[in-house]
């Protein structure tokens, strides 16, 4: 039995701050941290991720609790833990850690009704020690509420020491959309052998449209999201 993909979307840590609160009826940041083993960062990062998705909230007395959303994770994790095969008495795991990279979308900060902008997605070479152990697979799709795209997919490959070689898109905002805007939306995936993809979790971004290029600001901005990259397989 797979999580559901819900879960699939949440980072190791996140699943295991369910899993621990599954065990305690509330627990304070530090208490989570060190009963999980996270660190600070990751922690806090796993705290945040799980809020906004309703799996927990902050109680009244500063420790964190599971919603009804979060109690009903709990027992489907447990129930894909359980089916798990049983690898206890097998040689133990030597496998690399995910390793986090960051993907930015480089964008105007203001589109022409009507006319087509450049939209560069990319990965930031690495910033820690940590690196995979080969090149990793990102499939991209992305889609525009008040715009067209050049197309709704992407894909990057990572080098483990570099940054990615940029992808471009064409955006075309709708003419109706002078003094509105474009909604943007980019949903990342890793992918592996036969086809198989990893959700990363999304981000959307807003581009302001103006009537004509006098009024356009021809500046740029990057926008962007952490992603855990697993090695290849």
């Amino acid at each position: 039995m797979s999580l559901p993909f819900n879960l699939q979307k949440l980072p190791p840590e996140a699943l295991d701050v369910l899993r621990y609160l599954g065990q305690h009826s509330s627990a304070s940041v530090d208490e989570l941290q060190q009963g999980t083993g996270i660190a600070a960062r990751s922690i806090g990062k796993a705290i945040r991720r799980l809020v906004n998705y309703d799996y927990i909230l902050l109680a009244g007395d500063g420790t964190y609790q599971l919603t009804t959303d979060g109690t009903m994770a709990v027992q489907q994790i447990a129930a894909a833990d359980a089916a798990a095969p049983d690898t206890a008495a097998g040689p133990p795991r030597q496998d690399t850690p995910p390793v986090e990279r960051h993907l930015t979308v480089v964008t105007p900060r203001s589109l022409v009704a009507g006319r087509p902008s450049d939209l560069y997605i990319g990965v930031n070479p690495p910033t820690g020690e940590e690196r995979l152990p080969g090149t990793a697979r990102l499939e991209l799709k992305v889609s525009a509420v008040g715009g067209a795209l050049s197309a709704s997919n992407l894909s990057l490959d990572v080098p483990p020491d570099s940054a990615a070689k940029p992808g471009r898109l064409r955006l075309t905002p709708d003419g109706a959309q002078a003094g509105r805007i474009v909604r943007v939306r980019v949903d990342a995936f890793q992918a592996f052998e036969f086809d198989n993809l990893e959700a990363l979790g999304g981000m959307y971004f807003d581009v302001p449209v103006v009537k004509d290029a006098a009024a356009k600001d021809t500046s740029t901005r990057a926008v962007g999201m952490d992603v855990r990259l697993k090695p290849p397989r």
